[in-house]
């Protein structure tokens, strides 16, 4: 079982990526090494346990555990723009922590990455385009382009 971390900046869309999971899902199990906390849209999606944090509240000490339990760290950016200080401080914060664990770029509400993003090397970029949008608490996204996320971390991560 891996555990993937969502995380980003505020209204960045990592709760609509949460959302927009396949409703396959099953209840999330808590790692053994981290203090019980209220997890957002967390859920197992096969082998994969899902949890969602915001960067304010992943960047403070009491949510360390949870940074370092992820194999794998989903990071959601707008991809409308190139990097903010928000997602970068982010990103910093992660490089410092959690070094070796394994990254993917989410750009939200876009099909094409801007060229400053490219700046992020051989990190996995994936572009999230718009689906149906409600409103903000049920706004969705495209259901290929999360199709295609989710088919990649079953191929390289399971």
């Amino acid at each position: 079982m891996k555990y993937v971390m969502v995380t980003g900046p505020m209204g960045a869309g990592k709760s609509t990526f949460m959302r927009s999971l396949p409703k396959s899902r099953e209840n999330f199990i808590v790692p053994e090494s981290v203090p019980n906390m209220l997890l957002d849209h967390a859920c197992k999606l096969n082998n994969l346990m899902l949890y969602e944090i915001d960067a304010p509240t992943a960047t403070g000490k009491v949510w360390i555990d949870w940074v370092k339990a992820a194999n794998i760290q989903i990071v959601v950016g707008n991809g409308l723009n190139g990097p903010d200080s928000h997602f970068i401080g982010l990103w910093n914060y992660l490089e410092r922590n959690t070094p070796n664990t394994k990254k993917i770029i989410l750009l939200n509400r876009t099909e094409n990455i801007e060229p400053e993003w490219k700046n992020y090397g051989n990190t996995k970029i994936f572009c999230i385009g718009m689906g149906q949008i409600i409103d903000e608490e049920t706004a969705l996204a495209s259901k290929n382009d999360i199709m295609a996320v989710v088919d990649y971390l079953n191929s390289n991560y399971e």
